[in-house]
């Protein structure tokens, strides 16, 4: 094979790519590139390896040369050196500058490293054919403040004195628009502030912005970054930059921001509440603002003083402010318009909804109602709270029970203590008990006589809600050894008339998940809860309902299907139909106990709680036993939920 080599001369054979202006990019046959002047035919500067960005409409060639490739050491980054040529003009900006960093895409906006002097030049694509360029300014440092859609600001360090420079690529001139003569410069939100022999100024943010006097200090709120602290010969000075508004002027020893009342989604508008210290005691003062700051003549902004710094503590919850003084509990609601102030005399107070308060003395408490408008009202006084629920509570008081009820309208209803018990069953529906005897109450309004000795609530309410959204409630009433069907609509803001469902009574009525249960002294009938009648048994039939996981992931999540066993054998239950299913645990266990008179018959489908009620019951004396199976039979057993015990008969 013959071999020829040959030396190629670059300046002699080169390719142009690239024309902007009289300006040419080249490259030679070696790979090497740069720039030429077609008029002169001479090269500008000297070729190399070099990266080349064009920019043909600001007619700048931009060009990056690798010196230093990426290291583990040095966490991977590359060191280049850079080449700027400004085409317009014909004129070389900067080459060999090292690239410390760029702001902008394509080194628009980057801070560069001279080979000569080693300090940092800033260079400004949009400011380098402007008076206003600072790229021949020798630098120590440039950090970039912050951006703010089309502006960047950036501080520019110069024999350790910080300046202010700005940047925008649309509309704005870049400058400098700072002397170089800080000692600090910070962003901090809504401001920026100066910071130049021991004293501080800020200026808000925009064109317009405005400047503050000087402070000692200048520090941002924690909680609402529009509030600003400045302070000076121990005066606090507060801002709202949102509106670039004075608030107010504090002497205490310390202030702190807690809330603002009125647009919620305005920030600039509204009253700021602060929480004042002085001589380690708390109070509130308030920025009395409405639409505009209120100004006193001399242009400080008005304090409104809510407390005076008298207390331990302060503590708050919404518009509620809970005050603590040598121990004892007060209570402050409302702003500087309309305010209630309950003096701290009380062990404690909790908030129970609706605008009620208990106040406490002790394990008692006056029950009440205070808005910012109206003082505290006392509803019922030295009582115990039994439950507290949505829209009102049950108390205790003198061994009684009784209601507060709050409706939709505020409109507060007062039952008296005259029961001996009384529980919510759903929101606003309640069974209560006096002299033994039980009725039903739905808004306030006795729905359901106390005629009788038990009473029990039903309802389809679907797989995955709960009773409260059935369309339909229904009532197992007893009377004596009887029961009675009735029902009414679930209008739960709306007060409805019961209805009796039949003059027939039957001798038990069981409210399930799906099926309603009826027994007389023939039958036993199943219903649905539209009234629809499903099966009909022996009057002895056993029907009870079973939940369980059908499997690890289902328990773990408390998943369950809901099924019923009729006489030991399962059944689904679905769109009126019982689907038999096939499970291990089919056989019913029913054990009889006689002891005197009374017949007791126990059914369950799982022997191990057979096995172990039928131990307990057989562990006991005849006469205790007897008792723990009335009481069962009467109101159930929890240990036990698959047990069903019957009472058969009573001879005496």
């Amino acid at each position: 094979m013959k071999k020829t080599s040959i030396i190629v001369k670059e300046k002699s054979m080169y390719d142009i790519d690239i024309l902007i202006g009289n300006t040419a990019y080249i490259k030679s046959v070696t790979g090497k590139t740069g720039l030429l002047n077609i008029k002169t035919n001479a090269i500008i500067g000297d070729m190399d390896y070099y990266h080349t960005i064009y920019d043909t409409n600001g007619k700048f060639y931009i060009q990056t040369l690798e010196i230093e490739k990426g290291t583990r050491e040095n966490n991977w980054h590359s060191k280049k050196n850079i080449r700027i040529y400004d085409a317009l003009n014909e004129k070389m900006i900067a080459d060999g500058f090292e690239i410390v960093e760029s702001y902008r895409d394509y080194f628009e906006v980057a801070s560069l490293r001279s080979s000569i002097d080693g300090k940092i030049h800033l260079f400004d694509k949009y400011a380098c054919r402007k008076p206003t360029n600072i790229f021949d300014m020798a630098l120590d440092d440039v950090k970039m403040l912050y951006k703010a859609y089309n502006d960047t600001y950036f501080v520019v360090t110069m024999n350790g004195k910080k300046g202010l420079y700005h940047n925008n690529c649309y509309n704005e001139i870049p400058s400098l628009i700072t002397q170089i003569e800080f000692d600090e410069i910070e962003k901090l939100p809504n401001i920026i502030v100066y910071t130049k022999n021991n004293e501080k100024y800020f200026v808000c943010d925009g064109k317009d912005g405005k400047t503050s006097a000087k402070f000692e200090s200048i520090t941002v709120d924690e909680q609402n970054k529009n509030i600003v602290y400045c302070k000076k010969e121990n005066k606090t000075h507060i801002y709202n930059t949102e509106s670039q508004e004075l608030l107010l002027i504090s002497e205490t020893d310390e202030v702190k921001y807690l809330s603002k009342y009125g647009d919620s989604y305005n920030d600039h508008h509204g009253e700021f509440i602060f929480l004042i210290k002085q001589n380690e005691k708390l109070g509130l003062v308030s920025s009395k603002i409405n639409n505009e700051i209120k100004k006193s003549n001399n242009g400080e902004a008005i304090v409104t003083e809510l407390l005076t710094p008298d207390y331990d503590e302060i503590e708050q919850h919404y518009n509620r402010f809970y005050l603590k003084q040598n121990d004892k509990m007060g209570l402050f609601i409302g702003d500087s318009n309309h305010n209630q102030l309950i003096e701290p005399i009380y062990d404690n107070i909790d908030y129970l909804g609706e605008d009620y308060f208990a106040l406490y003395i002790g394990e008692y408490c006056d029950i009440g109602r205070m808005t910012p408008y109206t003082p505290f009202t006392t509803s019922v006084t030295n009582c115990q709270i039994e439950k507290n629920i949505r829209f009102g509570l049950i108390y205790k008081k003198d061994g009684k029970y009784g209601l507060i009820l709050t409706d939709r309208d505020n409109k507060n209803t007062i039952i008296p203590n005259n029961f001996e018990s009384i529980s919510c069953v759903l929101e606003y529906y309640f069974i209560l008990e006096k002299d033994s005897k039980k009725g039903f109450m739905h808004h306030g309004k006795m729905v359901i006589p106390m005629d009788y000795d038990e009473i029990q609530i039903g309802g389809s309410y679907g797989k995955y809600s709960s009773m409260k959204d059935a369309k339909v409630l229904y009532f197992s009433l007893k009377k004596g050894n009887k029961f009675e069907l009735a029902k009414m609509h679930n209008y739960q803001y709306v007060t409805t008339n019961v209805e009796f469902v039949s003059n027939h009574t039957f001798d038990s009525i069981d409210f399930f998940r799906d099926i309603m249960v009826f027994k007389d002294q023939n039958y036993t009938y199943i219903y649905d809860y539209e009234e629809k009648l499903v099966k009909t048994f022996p009057a002895q039939t056993s029907v009870i309902p079973f939940a369980k996981p059908c499997s690890k992931w289902d328990e773990e999540h408390n998943h369950r299907d809901y099924f019923y066993a009729i006489d030991g054998v399962y059944f689904y239950y679905k769109d009126g139909k019982f689907e038999k299913v096939l499970v291990e645990e089919n056989d019913c266990y029913v054990t009889t106990y006689e002891i005197g008179n009374e017949t007791f018959e126990l059914r369950t489908f799982n022997k191990t709680e057979h096995d172990a009620f039928c131990q307990t019951i057989e562990s006991k004396e005849d006469s205790e036993a007897e008792k723990t199976l009335i009481e069962i039979a009467k109101n159930g057993n929890n240990k036990y939920p698959t047990l069903v015990l019957k009472r058969v008969n009573n001879n005496q």
